[in-house]
């Protein structure tokens, strides 16, 4: 009998790249900086961290494949996604990553992402909600490399705050827009104080200063969603760089509050 062909299936959630899972893998349009991402997952699984997808090549029609990693990614954002187990499962896979990439080879790398600051390690650059797996509210997996570049650890942790701190306003701030955090700012500055120490000492990175890194982040994230619009067309980002300046606007008047 020949083989059962097996029907691709679209994964939904991102805005970035279509994305099918076809069995056990998943097939995504490739880039320039592909060949670059597989050699950093190869690298980084050679050292222990196995809760990244195994790069498997390429198929017939170009596409990358890549292993597929079962679990759920919480686009809705469910209530236990602020426990403070996952927190810390966040920040210690965070510092695992980025011990991991310390010696990755740079030369004839190509990255599809340019992150400011001291070369220090490889950033995935969107280490959130919508790019991590779960089983039973723990974290098993990541996913979506292809904006890794090299960069500074803080500027990698900020974005990472900015999503599981979450450093957004909270039910005692009238702000606009949607997105809004569960925790009053007390509670915020404890968790981000939870998410440094989980991370680790060895970063020495303050709350200040990570709260001064994610406005930067955003205000640069505002930019990068603006290019990215106008080059491609994606109409359900368009209104997100004004969140993120509104965020960044918020937060800077907050840091002020408590520095």
């Amino acid at each position: 009998m020949p083989d059962k062909v097996l029907e691709e299936e679209a994964l939904v959630g991102g805005f970035v790249t279509p994305v099918v899972r076809i069995g056990d893998t998943v097939h995504r349009q490739a880039g320039d900086w592909t060949p670059t991402i597989h050699r950093l997952l190869t690298h980084v699984r050679a050292k222990g961290v196995l809760w990244t997808p195994t790069p498997l090549g390429f198929d017939a029609l170009g596409r990358e494949v890549l292993s597929f990693i079962a679990g759920d990614v919480p686009h809705d954002l469910p209530d236990w996604i602020w426990s403070e187990q996952v927190l810390c499962d966040v920040a210690r896979a965070l510092c695992q990553w980025h011990e991991a990439t310390r010696d990755f080879p740079l030369a004839e790398a190509r990255w599809n992402f340019v992150a400011p600051g001291p070369l220090e390690v490889i950033c995935h650059n969107d280490f959130a909600p919508y790019n991590c797996v779960f089983r039973d509210a723990r974290l098993v997996g990541v996913i979506d490399f292809d904006l890794c570049a090299p960069g500074s650890r803080l500027w990698d942790l900020a974005y990472t705050a900015y999503r599981y701190v979450p450093l957004l306003p909270g039910p005692e701030v009238a702000a606009a827009g949607s997105e809004k955090s569960p925790f009053t700012s007390a509670v915020t500055l404890e968790r981000i104080q939870t998410l440094l120490k989980a991370y680790g000492a060895a970063a020495n990175i303050t709350p200040a200063a990570l709260v001064a890194a994610t406005i930067d982040r955003l205000h640069a994230l505002a930019a990068w969603t603006e290019a990215h619009v106008r080059q491609h067309g994606v109409a359900e980002l368009a209104q997100h760089p004004a969140l993120y300046r509104g965020h960044a606007s918020w937060l800077q008047a907050w840091r002020n509050d408590f520095t």
